[in-house]
């Protein structure tokens, strides 16, 4: 019996050529998808470090980056700060408004020894923002005094703009003084001022006609809708001796609705251009 001539040679029977080469071929499939596999991690941990992004428990809160920087309205020079009503020299012994401190390494406090009604108000004016500040009544169980936002240019007693009370038992009611306007008015809760002679903290957020207080941690209420929207903060001098102390505004960027509005406004009052 003759030997076919690809035996005598020594060639391959078909059947285990195909299946080397399948073999080969799945190897080769296996150590491609392998290396694709590692670039595309690669590439995720990548992205996601470029982003920012992270995980867990520990991660970093974001920055707030629609708030400026605070500012101490009792810094350097009060006096380039404020002013007063009824007009007087400020920040002297007789005046009804002083700067105190018990040794040059302690805070400012400011001292209303509440003689003659008034307001102090910034030199500046604000619209959305957010506050912060200390307030106490040293002796006066029936201490009052106040926060007079979006105050407008009026010397007067009282002038326009929305008030936020620091009398002792109605702490944190908010109201419109003079023309101003609110969709409602704030009752807050009672007894959120602390006893007598203690510090007080307050929060003051303001942000396109919403007022939002919190007084020693607790939230007290909103009103929306005021009118002005903007004006200067001011202090009230109603009869009692009232202390401040850590008063720090700073401003707010206008949020995107806020932007949109803004720029629909500047587009209508734009003068029309002829062709």
């Amino acid at each position: 019996m003759s030997v076919p001539l690809d035996r005598q040679i020594g060639f391959p029977e078909p059947a285990n050529t195909v299946r080397g080469v399948l073999a080969l071929l799945c190897v080769c499939w296996v150590g491609l998808t392998v290396q694709v596999c590692g670039q595309e991690t690669t590439g995720s941990t990548i992205s996601a470090a470029d982003t920012g992004a992270t995980g867990g428990a520990n991660a970093a809160a974001p920055a707030a980056s629609d708030a400026g920087e605070s500012i101490d309205l009792l810094g350097a020079d009060p006096s380039t700060t404020w002013k007063s009503f009824p007009e007087e020299k400020l920040f002297v012994p007789e005046s009804t408004w002083n700067v105190v401190r018990e040794s040059m390494d302690q805070e400012p406090v400011l001292v209303c020894n509440g003689k003659s009604k008034g307001f102090l108000w910034t030199v500046e004016t604000y619209s959305d923002f957010e506050l912060t500040a200390e307030w106490k009544f040293p002796t006066d169980t029936d201490g009052n005094s106040g926060f007079l936002i979006h105050t407008q240019q009026e010397e007067r007693i009282w002038p326009t703009s929305v008030q936020i009370q620091l009398h002792q038992p109605k702490a944190g009611s908010i109201f419109p003084s003079g023309d101003a306007m609110t969709d409602n008015i704030l009752d807050a809760p009672p007894e959120l001022a602390r006893p007598i002679n203690s510090w007080n903290e307050c929060r003051v957020v303001s942000r396109s006609g919403r007022l939002t207080i919190e007084v020693n941690g607790k939230r007290a209420g909103e009103v929306t809708g005021a009118k002005p929207s903007s004006g200067h903060l001011a202090l009230q001098s109603e009869g009692s001796e009232v202390h401040f102390r850590r008063l720090r505004i700073r401003r707010l960027s206008a949020t995107p609705a806020e932007k949109v509005e803004q720029a629909t406004s500047a587009s209508d009052s734009a003068p029309a251009v002829k062709p």
